[in-house]
């Protein structure tokens, strides 16, 4: 059974964590097929939208499989299929699944179906519209086991929710509900699980008739110039808006609502 179920439709990828009895663990299979799927996502023009979810209605991810990977990396295990033998040969590739040496200026929707421990919160983490069926939980617990949560949150949370939110979950440790994460700010909605996925597929198609070009400058914007001081950042934001107004898209949008018909943007 492949770890990772990736569908591309109507200009959406749809990614699923695929080990349901597994709690959705990020075994080395699903490392590399995440990886893959990640670059496809970013080389692909045709898609214009990423949707990750995972399959099962109990967890989304509840962290990495340690007991599958640390064997591997230490040496106590030899590899057993070309994923793991891939996986050996990129010790980073952690790095390119949570999107942290290469960044995605495509948009990231997650759809979350339950608990998202560990790995699946700092997954969250690299996607940019969070839609969270009304169980689903997410926690940070690294600390109780003495490590600490190095897949990008001690770096993006305090970065993305204000510090004491963020700080409550990075030391706590303690599960927070979907309600409690609405109220953070840590998700964008949520939805009843009988809702997720049709929720989900809503907001993709709504992203997707927005013109492309636009929204990869929008999102590059943000991740770039987040930390940047102000006039650099707003020189940063003028060169991306500059690049778009040069865009055939940009003229397509003003001729079409004035022909009165829906833009055909191309992305070009």
């Amino acid at each position: 059974m492949d770890a990772i179920l990736f569908e591309k439709r109507n200009r959406q990828a749809w990614i699923t964590l695929n080990r349901p009895d597994h709690h959705n663990l990020m075994n080395g299979e699903m490392f590399v097929q995440l990886a893959d799927a990640w670059e496809e996502v970013r080389n692909d023009d045709n898609i214009r939208v990423a949707v990750v979810t995972a399959a099962g209605e109990v967890d989304f991810c509840c962290g990495g499989d340690l007991g599958g990977v640390i064997p591997l990396w230490t040496g106590a295990r030899k590899p057993e299929n070309d994923l793991e033998r891939r996986l050996l040969d990129d010790p980073l590739i952690i790095d390119r699944v949570m999107l942290k040496d290469q960044p995605l200026y495509k948009p990231v929707i997650a759809a979350v179906n339950g608990r998202a421990l560990g790995g699946g919160t700092e997954l969250l983490q690299a996607t940019d519209i969070r839609i969270a069926a009304d169980h689903a939980e997410f926690a940070l617990p690294e600390p109780r086991s003495g490590v600490v949560p190095g897949a990008g949150s001690m770096v993006r949370l305090t970065r993305q929710l204000p510090y004491a939110h963020a700080m409550k979950i990075l030391l706590g440790g303690e599960p927070v509900g979907a309600k409690e994460a609405l109220a953070m700010g840590l998700v964008s909605e949520v939805v009843p699980m009988g809702r997720l996925l049709e929720r989900s597929e809503e907001v993709a198609e709504n992203v997707c008739r927005q013109a492309p070009l636009a929204l990869q400058a929008i999102k590059r914007t943000a991740l770039e110039t987040h930390t940047l001081p102000w006039a650099d950042a707003f020189r940063f934001e003028m060169e991306q808006a500059g690049a778009v107004m040069m865009s055939r898209d940009a003229r397509e949008g003003p001729r079409a609502f004035k022909e009165k018909r829906t833009p055909d943007f191309r992305g070009e």
